[in-house]
Parts: structure tokens; sequence; C-alpha cells
């Protein structure tokens, strides 16, 4: 298909998936470009817009269609012939009804952490626990007990309790999930093991989490790999290094690194995917086929899209159900 634009005249900067929306824009001058094509894929998922002379993101607004994006409230999308989202998605959130618990969890630091522990429906004893990173946008916007519930449901997925954890501070996201020692020793030394008690824990941990938040899900594993079962990578941000913390410009990635100088096996389910129009796909390629060498277990899938919530809510469901097979205890 071709996605045809016609350029507002108060545009002065083109954004889309392709420039990671702001942080690479490219600009155009509406006196001299009126038109312009873009071909995509058929089954694509895509997001775009403008900036216009203050900066400021805008939507096409020849487009009525508009992204479901908690970063850019004013942004086009367009959904090929043959894309289709998938059917958890958008769950009912009202079919979460399990179980919820509000903690204050000691770091280590003085401070307590909040977090939020959720028990499926039904569920009690033991069970595994799943950390997961940016907890209230995968509750929000993911809906991920609801995902959960009804994978079990459905006999796709084992029960397991999730623990929602959020940066210290929203602008500390950064900070804490790109190599943040401080935030890795808080949580391997006093998150985890709080709350693998309260959740009362059986079994090796399972490690949720997109963009930064899934390096620092990957980087918890690798710390300690036999505690872990299973790892949810969701366009982790694989690229720099702790002593290169950047995340954009750079050909280093941490990961490869240290898989192609430590070769131990890891007896991990991984589920990991990328968009195809994602700045990450070329080191996720990368570094799924090395982990698919290592891992007791391996899924890899590459979509058309980019790096938002609605490429990381299609893959959710079927990312779960492979690392929470049930007949992969």
């Amino acid at each position: 298909m071709q996605l045809e634009v016609s350029v507002p005249s108060w545009a002065r900067h083109v954004v889309s998936d392709r420039t990671d929306m702001d942080r690479a824009p490219r600009p155009i001058d509406p006196t001299a470009v009126r038109r312009f094509k873009v071909p995509l894929p058929d089954d694509v998922y895509y997001e775009y817009g403008f900036l216009d002379a203050d900066g400021r993101m805008r939507a096409d607004p020849e487009n009525p269609e508009r992204a479901d994006n908690p970063w850019y409230p004013e942004v086009s999308c367009v959904r090929g012939p043959e894309y289709r989202a998938h059917p958890l998605a958008a769950p009912d959130p009202e079919a979460a009804r399990g179980r919820w618990q509000r903690l204050r969890v000691p770091d280590g630091t003085g401070r307590d952490r909040r977090a939020v522990l959720y028990e499926p429906a039904g569920l009690s004893g033991p069970a595994p626990l799943a950390i997961v990173h940016d907890g209230t946008a995968y509750q929000r916007i993911a809906r991920l007990p609801a995902v959960l519930e009804a994978l079990i449901a459905q006999g796709r997925a084992r029960p397991v309790r999730l623990a929602f954890l959020d940066p210290d501070r929203p602008d500390r996201r950064q900070a804490e999930y790109g190599f943040g020692e401080a935030y890795q020793r808080a949580l391997r030394n006093e998150l985890l093991p709080r709350l693998r008690e309260r959740a009362d824990a059986q079994g090796g941990t399972v490690w949720i989490g997109a963009s930064l938040g899934g390096l620092a899900a990957i980087y918890a594993a690798w710390a300690d790999p036999e505690a872990t079962a299973g790892v949810v990578l969701q366009s982790p941000a694989l690229l720099g290094a702790p002593d290169e913390p950047v995340f954009h410009g750079t050909e280093r990635s941490w990961l490869l690194d240290v898989l192609g100088r430590d070769d131990r096996a890891l007896p991990w389910r991984i589920a990991q995917e990328v968009g195809r129009f994602d700045w990450l796909h070329d080191v996720n390629v990368a570094t799924a086929e090395r982990l698919a060498e290592r891992a007791l277990a391996h899924r890899f899938d590459v979509r058309s899209a980019g790096h938002n919530w609605t490429f990381w809510r299609d893959g959710l469901a079927e990312a779960l159900a492979f690392v929470l097979a049930p007949d992969a205890r």
C-alpha cells in the first residue's frame, strides 16, 4: 500500500515511526513539497505527524485516525488493509477479577518503593512471580492482568503473580532502567526478595519490559540467570553499554558484547519482538540470533510497526503464552 500525505502549510518537519518520532525529525518545506507518498506493507500499523514552527507535534489534518499514544497525543496513524489487532490487544479491564495489593517496599536506601501485586482469580498457594517494569503503563495501557486472565482461561498460560514496578520518579526512568546499577542493586538485594516473600513465589522469576524496561529486565536476568525462568522483551533498548549509557546513535550493544564473550546456556524461555520501523530493529535481530542459540526456548517476532504501545499490546498475549506455556514448567 501507499500512504499519500498532503503537507500542511504550517509544517516544518515530518516525524514518523521511521524517525523514532521527534528524535530524528526530517525537515520539509511546504512551499516546495505539497504532497508525498510513503510505501508501506499491507499489514502495517504506522504512526506519523508533523512538527510546526514552535516544535509542537501535530497530527495530519487530512487523516481523522489518531494514534493511541501516551507520549504524543496529537499523532496520526494508518492501518494497512491486512493489519489485524490481536484479539487480546484491548481486553475488558473488568476481566481482571483477581486480588490487588498496593505495597510500599523498602529499597535499601531508606526509602520505600511503590509496588502493585496482582494475583489471578482462583490462585492460591505458591506460584511464579513476574516482575513488570513500567508497571503503571502495563496495567492501564496494555491491561496485562486482563490479558493474563484470558490466557489462563484459555489454557494457554499457567498462573503467575504479577508485581508492577515503576521508576522512583518519571524523570528517573532512563537513569534507573538504562544500566542503573543502584536500581539493579536495590532490585536484586531488596525489592525482589521482599516481593517474592509477599507473593509466596515459587520457581524462577519472569521478567517483563518494553524499550528501556526491556533492557532493565534482561540486565536483571543476566545478573542471576539460574533464578530466572523467562523474559518478555518488547522492543528492548539493547544499544549502549554501562560505560556508554546512550540508546541512539551508537553501534555498541552490551548484550551482544556479553553474548560474544560468555557462552553460558540460559535456562530461560524468551519472547522477543521488535517493529520493522523501529530504530532498535537491527540490534534486536542480531541479539535474537545469539539468544536463540543459548536459551531453553526462544520466540522472535518482527511485525510491520514502530516503537509504540499499539505494537506492544498486539504482541503481549502471544509473548506471555510462550513464556508461561503450561507444558513448559
